[in-house]
């Protein structure tokens, strides 16, 4: 079979709909055909954007095939999403995605169907979603947004009103979250060299020490990335690491560590000294973690393989652990496509309940008194986050939960923020405003006395203690600066120093 990155999306496909795990399963395809540059970047973008919106192509193409798609053979079938999803997600004109199409029939031995896949894709590349109709909610659910059954359910029940939202959110817009090394190059610099060596977009993340990056191919491709400029590591994922508020000359253990992203950032919150544990139970992804440690140029960090649903008797009392637990991934459907069609089996359910309760006994053992235990997953399933949490306080009554310094403003599920000010709340306010005024930054209290002890409301004769509420919240708000002259500098300024403000 010629190499082609059409033909590479297309085999890709059809090993995936057995059951691979799609990165692997990719990065397996595009070897064999030796792809490179923009061939490889097409076939990935073909492959991923097929996974993402499989649900809404499977429904168009249904309707011009009497039999459906299960009928088909697994090429011809692969071919038709893989053309589509051109047509309609990548700007590609349908005229070309057509005959291509048609040609990859050929390619894969199946030319009989060529005239079915020209008709069907001549007929779906026009077809109008807005005309759809829906049974229930579960199936708009499993259409609009892509998603396997169980999937759908899962959010319908959990969450009613932002279902559909979670399932065509686009991760950090599109583009790829970074973390700079503080050892070799700051955020800034960062994004200066990446648009040098090719990227074709580089800006800071939300995340102080972040980067946002669009690239030709694989972040993992470049140039600095092999150089330990940068590891890869989603926004959320950077703010669990540092969440766990690592010092220098501390003990420290990331329990669940491989790949090693999380680990690098704890490294870098300890200046690289104290003694940093990383830790996987499977010595594949052990490897993992020490060659990203080698990559980054870290020397205070111990690899160990060592299962964390029991206590090591190599790894010490710490001062800080985190425990970023195996779970459902159901919080990352964005960044992971194939996980939208996974079966929620309540016997897999159980056993992952099971293991991340045995990993926070055993960061419970392993944690210093007065210590900090932080307890992360890439799921929004309530059982594994909130009641995971609950019944380990119960477990163990001695911990408590440790609430953030500053408390941002909350928008409630369903609605649309109408700011005009930023109001932050913090138990520390007078703190924090002095915090923020050492580094060049205004900020305003908003009724600085509580409305009913206001000379203007006196005749209602409402003692201090009268409204408990009005006046805690005059004694923790503080307003951010807010406005439309604001540059993106003075924002993220205004983030880094929130951020940096320990209480």
């Amino acid at each position: 079979m010629a190499a082609n990155p059409r033909a590479a999306a297309v085999a890709a496909l059809v090993r995936q709909g057995q059951d691979g795990f799609s990165n692997l399963v990719l990065d397996a395809e595009l070897k064999r055909q030796q792809l490179e540059g923009r061939d490889k970047a097409f076939a990935s973008a073909i492959f991923y954007t097929v996974l993402e919106h499989q649900g809404t192509l499977d429904h168009i193409l249904c309707q011009f095939l009497p039999k459906g798609l299960a009928k088909l053979d697994a090429p011809v079938r692969e071919i038709l999403r893989a053309a589509l999803a051109q047509a309609r997600y990548m700007q590609v004109p349908v005229s070309a995605a057509v005959n291509e199409a048609v040609k990859l029939t050929r390619t894969f031995k199946k030319s009989s169907a060529s005239g079915l896949v020209n008709a069907v894709l001549r007929k779906a590349c026009s077809y109008d979603l807005s005309t759809a109709s829906f049974k229930n909610e579960v199936e708009r659910l499993m259409v609009l947004g892509s998603a396997g059954r169980d999937v759908a359910e899962f959010l319908h029940k959990n969450y009613p009103d932002e279902a559909l939202d979670i399932l065509t959110y686009k991760a950090d817009g599109g583009m790829t979250s970074l973390r700079a090394n503080p050892l070799k190059t700051s955020a800034e610099e960062l994004c200066t060299k990446l648009l040098a060596s090719g990227a074709k977009e580089a800006k800071r993340g939300i995340v102080p020490g972040s980067v946002l990056a669009r690239f030709e191919g694989s972040p993992a491709e470049n140039e600095l990335f092999r150089q330990g400029y940068f590891h890869v590591e989603g926004q959320a994922s950077q703010l669990a690491a540092l969440c766990v508020e690592a010092k220098p000359g501390e003990t420290v253990i990331d329990l669940c560590a491989a790949p090693g992203g999380k680990t690098v950032l704890l490294a870098e919150q300890m200046h690289s000294t104290g003694r940093l544990y990383s830790c996987d139970a499977a010595e594949n992804r052990v490897g993992l973690i020490r060659t990203t440690v080698q990559r980054m140029g870290l020397t205070n960090v111990k690899v160990l393989c060592s299962d964390a649903t029991k206590v090591n008797p190599a790894l010490p009392q710490a001062d800080r652990i985190l425990a970023d637990v195996p779970c459902s991934g159901l919080g990352i459907l964005a960044k992971k496509p194939d996980l939208r069609y996974k079966k929620l089996e309540p016997a897999r359910e159980a056993e992952l309940l099971a293991t991340q309760s045995a990993i926070l006994d055993t960061a419970a053992q392993l944690l210093k008194a007065g210590g900090r235990l932080v307890y992360s997953t890439c799921t929004i399933d309530p059982a594994e986050n909130q009641q995971q949490i609950a019944a380990f306080l119960v477990r163990h009554p001695e911990f408590t939960v440790v609430k953030p310094a500053v408390a941002l403003p909350a928008v409630q599920p369903g609605c649309e923020h109408v700011w005009h000010i930023f109001a932050v709340r913090c138990k520390t306010r007078d703190a924090l405003e002095k915090h923020l005024a050492d580094r060049g930054i205004g900020t305003n209290k908003h009724y600085p006395t509580p409305i009913h002890l206001q000379g203007a409301y006196r005749e209602l004769g409402l003692a201090q203690g009268a409204l408990p509420v009005a006046e805690e919240i005059s004694a923790t708000e503080l307003s951010l600066p807010m406005y439309y002259g604001m540059t993106e500098a003075q924002v993220q300024a205004v983030i880094d120093a929130v951020n940096e403000y320990e209480g």
